[in-house]
C-alpha cells in the first residue's frame, strides 16, 4: 500500500448548513482520489483541499440525497467534456434506479451528442459481496439506518476507519467491525427520525466506543455543544482533517 494513503474530510455539515460544506470525504492514494459521496458543494470542497475535478479517479455513493449525489452532474459533465475521461462509480445495485431514473436522468439524459445514460459519464461498478478495492485499499460496505425504506450504506476502510454516512445510532452494526476511529452522523436537534441525536449516541454506545468517535453532518450551532462533545466523544470532525490509512 502507498505510504501516502490518506482519508480527507471534504466537508462535515448538515444538509441545511450555511457554514460547512456537505458531509463528504475522500481517500487519496497514488495521487488519485476516491470520493466518498459527491454533494452539491464538491467543487468548492476539492478546491479548498488543493484538488481539482480532474484528480478524481473514483466515486463511492452511500445513498441518494442531494448533499451526497447532486455534485455528480458537475463531475460527470466536466470529466467527460473537459477532461475526456469517465471516473469509476462504485455503487450498490439497490441505488442504481433511484440514482439515475429518479434523480440524475432529468438533467443528464440529453447531451449535444444525443441520448445519455449514467454509463455515458461514469464507469459503473456494482459492489459485490459488500466490499471493493480502491487500488490496494480494501473498503467494506455496511448497511445503515437512515430514511425508512431507502437503501443507505456506510463504509469501513482497512479495518481502521468506520464512516457511517447518514444514519441513526446503529450499535449492533458497529459491534461487528474492527476500527480505530468512527466518523458518525449526528444531529444537534432533540429529535430526528433519520439522524442520530446526541442523546441516542450517549445511550447507544459504550464510553470506549464513543471515545473513538468523531461526529459529523452537524448543524451550524455546533459551538454550543462543543464542550459536551469533547467530554463524551473524540470531538467534532472538521473540514480538512486528514488521517493516515
Amino acid at each position: 500500500m502507498s505510504t501516502n494513503s490518506k482519508l480527507i474530510i471534504l466537508g462535515c455539515g448538515h444538509s441545511e448548513s450555511e457554514v460547512n460544506l456537505n458531509n463528504n470525504a475522500a481517500v487519496l492514494t497514488n495521487e488519485k482520489l476516491l470520493l466518498i459521496d459527491c454533494g452539491y458543494t464538491i467543487k468548492s470542497a476539492l478546491k479548498n483541499q488543493g484538488f481539482k475535478i480532474s484528480d478524481i479517479d473514483s466515486i463511492y455513493i452511500s445513498h441518494v440525497h442531494g448533499d451526497h449525489v447532486f455534485g455528480l452532474e458537475r463531475v460527470g459533465y466536466e470529466c467527460l467534456f473537459k477532461y475526456k475521461f469517465r471516473p469509476t462509480l462504485f455503487i450498490k445495485k439497490e441505488l442504481y434506479k433511484e440514482l439515475w431514473d429518479n434523480t440524475l436522468k432529468g438533467s443528464m439524459s440529453k447531451i449535444g451528442e444525443g441520448e445519455a445514460s449514467l454509463e455515458t459519464f461514469f464507469k459503473v461498478v456494482f459492489i459485490e459481496n459488500d466490499s471493493f478495492y480502491f487500488h490496494d485499499i480494501k473498503i467494506e460496505t455496511l448497511k445503515v439506518k437512515h430514511t425508512p425504506n431507502k437503501p443507505s450504506f456506510g463504509i469501513c476502510i482497512q479495518n481502521k476507519y468506520l464512516y457511517t454516512t447518514d444514519t441513526i445510532a446503529i450499535p449492533e452494526t458497529l459491534s461487528k467491525y474492527k476500527f480505530d476511529y468512527c466518523f458518525h452522523d449526528v444531529t444537534l436537534s432533540d429529535y430526528n427520525p433519520v439522524h442520530a441525536t446526541l442523546n441516542s449516541l450517549l445511550n447507544s454506545y459504550t464510553k470506549t466506543t464513543r471515545k473513538k468517535m468523531y461526529l459529523m453532518s452537524y448543524e451550524d450551532n455546533w459551538n454550543d455543544y462543543e464542550s459536551s462533545v469533547n467530554l463524551n466523544f473524540k470531538g467534532f470532525i472538521k473540514e480538512g482533517d486528514t488521517f493516515d490509512i
